[in-house]
């Protein structure tokens, strides 16, 4: 049987299309935004793809659509488009692109859909969305003018619309326009569409901004969904991971260590806090789950909530949950403790993730882990960004590229620092871990830098290193063991304490590639 991979983003569709088909065709999973779709492709492997035009998302759908066509050309690409004339652009385009079988419409009825999927469309049934191409033999010019298909709109017996917020996490909340009438239906009649523009206009991106939100009751309102939490307060771009983010602030940096003991947590945190002291708001979010050193160097981690509940309130849609996960500077200059004189020099603008001291304290036998779902990571670092309006996350993955935390943290961030020596073990490690990366299909040459920590003149050189590597520019930071002994002695992170001018220029330089 076909594999059918939906990214549709409504729960209740979902539900129907699986309950109708399937005994015909195999259900391998959902994305519920755009940038998951690429990423689900490759690890599912369907056969069909549907793809819903207002999925939640920063990237272009048109953007997904090539890559689809260009990466998967034997994918079938099932499209559900807004209210769209003959002639638009998008589906002119997606013709163009060999996708013929297109649902477009403001309500498409989930049967059509259904039969969709069993029926695939021929280029016949869809030449009416493009114009129609004419050759001035004079000019050698191909024009286009508009199609002269007749359009026969369907009539509209009854409509159903269907409550989104209580049972579907996915999807605009209703306005107005669209109210949410609760009524008992085994399967949704219609699917409601908006239009999403291809690509708007930076003035037209400011006007939606000026567009005022109509103001929900408590009780009365169905609670906004994550993921239009996350797009409500961004842009459209036409890229993921590079170009994530719209604005220049806005970014995901990982720090991975080529292997264990090469400094890489404490270069992550030391980054975090030059961030942070620049005004930024930043988080700092140490994803060892074993033996932690930045949540024990600063007394941070004797937490009740921690990664691990965050993962699961994101898992059950209990979003409020997150942000009890979540160690802020400004409430640690309140507590009572003995660091509280060293709380009081961090800045406001820094707060950190851990894992919860219940998690870490784990046994096997109590099975914690296989309640926590690590692959909701990505949520996590899109939740903190949109809906918490962090302008930097800075995570501190463990070395092992197989960690679900640390494979998520590669693939959706913006830079990766890796972490490396002069011992020559660690740099073979990270040759070991591009090829490795390489293999699963995670590429992050066009965002990877390199960093050489406890540096010093030696007879394996900086040049000699880059050479091995077959990279250029690596950062060096120098080798300070006494001034980070005395740091951590003191709970202090060593940019609070060192004086050295080699040191403070590394991070700074470091802190330039990233903004």
């Amino acid at each position: 049987m076909e594999k059918i991979l939906l990214a549709v983003g409504f729960r209740q569709l979902e539900e129907f299309l699986e309950k109708q088909l399937k005994k015909e065709f195999v259900f391998v999973g959902t994305t519920v935004y755009r940038e998951g779709i690429i990423r689900a492709i490759g690890q599912k492997n369907p056969d069909i793809v549907v793809i819903r035009e207002t999925l939640e998302g920063k990237e272009n759908i048109l953007s997904i659509v090539y890559e689809i066509r260009q990466k998967f050309s034997k994918k079938r690409i099932i499209f559900i488009a807004g209210k769209r004339e003959p002639g638009d652009a998008l589906l002119a385009t997606l013709v163009s692109y060999g996708v013929y079988d297109i649902l477009q419409g403001e309500k498409i009825r989930a049967q059509e859909v259904v039969a969709l999927i069993r029926k695939p469309n021929e280029y016949k049934d869809v030449q009416h969305l493009q114009p129609v191409p004419v050759l001035d033999e004079r000019r050698n010019e191909v024009l286009f003018q508009a199609p002269n298909a007749i359009i026969q709109e369907k009539e509209i017996i009854k409509e159903i619309y269907i409550d989104q917020g209580v049972h579907a996490p996915i999807g605009k909340q209703p306005t107005e326009e669209q109210p949410i009438n609760v009524k008992k239906q085994e399967e949704p009649e219609m699917i409601p569409v908006e239009e999403t523009p291809v690509a708007p206009s930076k003035k037209e991106v400011k006007k939606e901004k000026k567009v005022e939100v109509p103001k929900e009751t408590p009780k009365d309102s169905a609670k906004k969904s994550f993921l239009d939490k996350l797009v409500s307060k961004s842009e459209i771009t036409s890229s993921f991971g590079e170009n994530m983010v719209s604005t220049t602030k806005q970014k995901i940096i990982t720090f991975l260590g080529s292997k264990n003991g090469v400094g890489n947590s404490s270069l992550a945190f030391n980054t975090a806090l030059s961030l942070a002291q620049k005004g930024l708001k930043t988080i700092f979010i140490e994803f060892d789950d074993k033996t932690p050193a930045v949540s024990y160097w600063y007394e941070l981690g004797f937490v009740e909530d921690g990664i691990d509940s965050a993962l699961t309130a994101l898992e059950n849609n209990n979003f409020e949950k997150v942000e009890e996960a979540i160690v802020k500077s400004a409430d640690l200059k309140k507590t009572e403790s003995l660091m509280q004189k060293n709380y009081r020099k961090f800045p406001n603008t820094l707060d950190f993730m851990f894992f919860s001291n219940k998690y870490l304290t784990r046994e096997p036998e109590e099975g914690l882990e296989a309640h926590v779902n690590m692959g909701f990571s990505k949520e996590l670092f899109l939740y903190l960004m949109f809906q918490l309006d962090y302008d930097f996350i800075i995570l501190d993955v463990p070395s092992d590229i197989n960690h679900p935390a640390t494979s998520n943290a590669l693939l959706y961030s913006n830079k990766v620092f890796m972490t490396l020596t002069q011992d020559v073990s660690t740099i073979g490690y990270s040759i070991y871990k591009m090829n490795e990366l390489s293999k699963k299909g995670i590429n992050i040459s066009k965002k990877l830098y390199y960093i050489i920590n406890k540096f010093e003149k030696a007879d394996l050189s900086l040049k000699e290193i880059e050479d091995w590597i077959q990279a250029e520019n690596m950062t060096t930071v120098p080798i300070l063991n006494k001034e980070f002994a005395n740091a951590n002695f003191l709970g202090l992170p060593v940019l609070l304490y060192t004086k050295n001018s080699g040191l403070r220029s590394a991070f700074q330089k470091i802190e330039k590639i990233i903004v």
